[in-house]
């Protein structure tokens, strides 16, 4: 719902193109922190009571977004300031949750948890921008902010009661910035890790950050509303979400490396879709078709970081992930609002297309076709 709700306000004060690509940025960057930190400190204290601190500065900061709206004083300074901070937090969040999993599942079971994961992850996706559409439509921002923080209550009364394994480092702890910098060296030197992170980077820059430039694409091309705005979002996760649970049953048969070739070309092809039309119907079949690429690429990636990362380096490896992913798809949307100002949006998300279709092109001659995270 955040997602969607500080660019359609940035959008309708504004009407830049550039400043949505600036609000991505604002959000996103402090990942470059975040995700790290949360990774190191993750691996070095208890997941759990990391995870519950992050979600607990996600309350307050988004109830201050909300009384900043509630009192009319919005300004795109104080929504990308605050939007920064819960950016901040939400990456330290997501570094000690994904590398939680492993702490609740049997090893045996990861990727079928991981594969769940996705299912949730996605759902989220296809509800939060449906929400948020019909929400700003109705009844304005400060209500879709009140509902965004209380809808973190539900996780933080589980992790009250959660009782994960708990997994200690072994050594004495070198210090949070050499610990960072060795999950880096552990993930440069294993080759499965090594294309699974460059992967999700390239899609996250020219496959995710489409979606943040959605509420320009939504006026500008499609002439539709907050709601048909939240329509278009909620078409890539609710499509995300469908290939999420058909992969639980059919992920065994075939490749990651084989899903993941798949996924970027058809990833492309969706772009292609959306910026060959201005019918918003034909639009919604696109963006429904990125989001069935999205999960065939992420969730085969995501699933071989954990089965590939060494126990003691989860958390970290995984903050790296995230970290590609966020800061990628904040270079992306950032990269396609300027290049949209000087051209236009379905120019930009045509070229983002054949970049994904490049890449996958480039993976099969020069990475042995993805074949080291099988």
């Amino acid at each position: 719902m955040l997602g969607l709700s500080v660019p359609v306000i940035v959008y309708g004060i504004t009407g830049s193109e550039t400043l949505l690509g600036t609000v991505a940025v604002a959000q996103n960057l402090p990942s470059l922190f975040g995700s790290p930190l949360g990774g190191a400190w993750s691996d070095r204290h208890s997941k759990r009571l990391v995870l519950l601190g992050a979600l607990v500065a996600q309350i307050v900061l988004t109830a201050a977004l909300c009384e900043v709206s509630r009192e009319q004083a919005v300004t795109v300074t104080n929504l990308m300031a605050l939007a920064a901070a819960i950016g901040f937090a939400s990456s330290v969040n997501l570094s000690a949750y994904q590398s939680l999993i492993a702490d609740i599942v049997p090893e045996h079971q990861l990727r079928p948890a991981y594969r769940l994961n996705a299912i949730q992850f996605n759902l989220s996706r296809a509800i939060g921008p449906a929400i948020a559409g019909v929400v700003l439509s109705r009844w304005g921002p400060t209500a879709a902010f009140a509902i965004n923080a209380l809808a973190h209550l539900p996780l933080v009364t589980v992790l009250c009661f959660l009782r994960p394994r708990q997994s200690r480092p072994t050594h004495a702890s070198p210090g949070v910035l050499a610990e960072i910098l060795e999950g880096a060296r552990v993930a440069r030197g294993h080759p499965a890790l090594r294309i699974a992170l460059l992967t999700v980077s390239t899609s996250a820059a020219f496959g995710m950050s489409v979606q943040q430039l959605a509420a320009g694409l939504s006026r500008e091309v499609f002439h539709v509303d907050e709601a048909g705005l939240g329509l278009l979002v909620s078409a890539v996760g609710l499509s995300a979400v469908a290939t999420a649970i058909a992969s639980v049953w059919l992920a065994d048969r075939f490749r990651d490396s084989a899903t993941v070739r798949v996924g970027l070309v058809v990833y492309g092809l969706g772009l292609l879709v959306v910026a060959a039309t201005d019918s918003f119907a034909v639009g919604l079949a696109g963006f429904a078709i990125t989001g069935f690429a999205h999960v065939l690429v992420n969730v085969s990636v995501t699933t071989a970081v954990q089965v590939h990362v060494p126990n003691a380096y989860r958390a970290r490896v995984t903050s790296l992930q995230l970290m590609g992913i966020i800061l990628s798809m904040a270079f992306g949307a950032q990269l396609g609002g300027a290049l949209a100002e000087a051209t236009d949006l379905p120019t930009v998300v045509a070229a983002y297309g054949g970049v994904l279709i490049g890449f996958a092109a480039w993976g099969q001659w020069r990475m042995q076709a993805f074949r080291a995270i099988d």
